[in-house]
């Protein structure tokens, strides 16, 4: 299924990303970092919880006053005091979390009764004091498809713009996330839908594609796909399904691989080496074909050139597995000529090393095992 449907993207790196456990922003990242974000072209930024208190407020109050292009959007509880915490940060825009689940409702000593009685009057109190609400159907994928749709139903009558389906533990298949935004957009066609997935069952990326292929308007992420648990969809996987897969090019992604960096580092978690988009090794190759492919064309073994995001075109190491070609092309560069005859020699040395240390090869290794075997 082919998405045609305008889309925007919520990122929840400052208030989700940050609820992953032992994860602290200071003020000047949280600043820097909804800078970063507004470069790419973000629409939306939640940018905390006010709830946490009144220094959480005051970065989120500068975070607003930055006059970014991206709208900057506050968490709350279906709580009277949230509401009134958040209006004193002068954000635009107040998203409310409903659980709708029976296993969350209880989880939190509540009950559908409470949800009928308190969504009117949350509803009207927060349309008070922001320009923009949204409401969400918190551990969506797990509520009873119509009692869910009551609750959607409710919320047409107060005339609640968006609702945010959220797979709040990632149990949803991409199959099931379909089935639900596609009638979810059916039976309530005056609703613009967020997607916020969990990725608990490793699906959050997909299931946020899915859900916007099936009429998904917006979807919450987060850089690296930092979060609680196993963390969310990751923004930077999205971002390059939309731009390659689907010729969604309003994004800036040049900046992209610098800004998974620099969430890594304020956050303290290393980004894993083969990660998709960021990983060190997603643009590597060490079998000899994937490396004498690249140097044919870049992207004849990878999905795209790297420099489009900022970092190395593609990166041929060396290892068990290297090919001649790639190492007749690192001689070459060298100026270093090897007969035919020998290079069968050069490249048992090279394996002999990889399968002795079980690690890459460096091109200065290569160089030196060349001359000490030749000359």
């Amino acid at each position: 299924m082919q998405a045609t449907n305008p889309i925007k993207l919520i990122d929840t790196t400052l208030r989700d990303g940050e609820q992953a456990p032992g994860v602290v922003f200071f003020e000047k990242e949280k600043l820097r970092l909804a800078l970063m974000l507004d470069d790419i072209g973000i629409d939306e930024i939640e940018a905390g919880i006010p709830a946490m208190g009144e220094r959480e407020c005051g970065i989120i109050r500068k975070i607003a006053q930055q006059r970014l292009h991206a709208r900057v959007l506050v968490w709350c509880r279906a709580i009277a005091a949230d509401i009134e915490q958040a209006a004193r940060t002068k954000a635009p825009a107040v998203h409310i979390a409903f659980p709708v689940s029976m296993i969350q409702l209880a989880a939190m000593n509540r009950d559908w009764q409470w949800v009928k009685d308190a969504l009117p009057e949350t509803v009207a109190h927060a349309r008070r004091e922001f320009d923009h609400i949204s409401v969400g159907a918190q551990d969506a994928g797990r509520c009873n498809p119509e009692r869910l749709h009551d609750f959607l139903d409710m919320l047409e009558q107060l005339n609640v713009p968006r609702v945010r389906l959220a797979d709040t533990v990632g149990i949803l298949a991409p199959s099931d996330v379909m089935r639900m935004v596609s009638d979810v957009r059916r039976r309530h066609p005056s609703l613009d839908i967020d997607f916020h997935g969990h990725n608990d069952l490793g699906m959050a990326t997909a299931n946020a594609v899915s859900a916007w292929q099936a009429g998904a308007s917006a979807l919450s992420l987060t850089v690296n796909g930092l979060g609680e648990r196993a963390g969310n969809a990751a923004l930077e996987e999205v971002l390059m399904i939309m731009n390659r897969l689907f010729g969604q090019t309003r994004y800036n992604v040049s900046s992209l691989y610098a800004l998974c960096r620099y969430v890594s580092t304020i956050s303290g978690r290393p980004i894993p080496e083969g990660k998709p988009v960021c990983g060190n090794m997603a643009f590597s190759h060490e079998s000899g074909i994937h490396a004498k492919g690249t140097l044919y064309d870049k992207t004849a073994y990878q999905a795209f050139d790297g420099r489009l995001i900022g970092r190395e075109s593609a990166c041929n190491l060396f290892g068990k597995h290297s090919g001649r070609g790639a190492v007749i092309d690192l001689l070459k560069k060298e100026n270093l000529f090897i007969e035919e005859t020998k290079i069968n020699l050069l490249m048992e040395k090279i394996r002999q090393t990889a399968e002795k240390d079980k690690r890459n090869i460096l091109p200065a290794e290569i160089i030196v095992t060349y001359q000490d075997l030749f000359y």
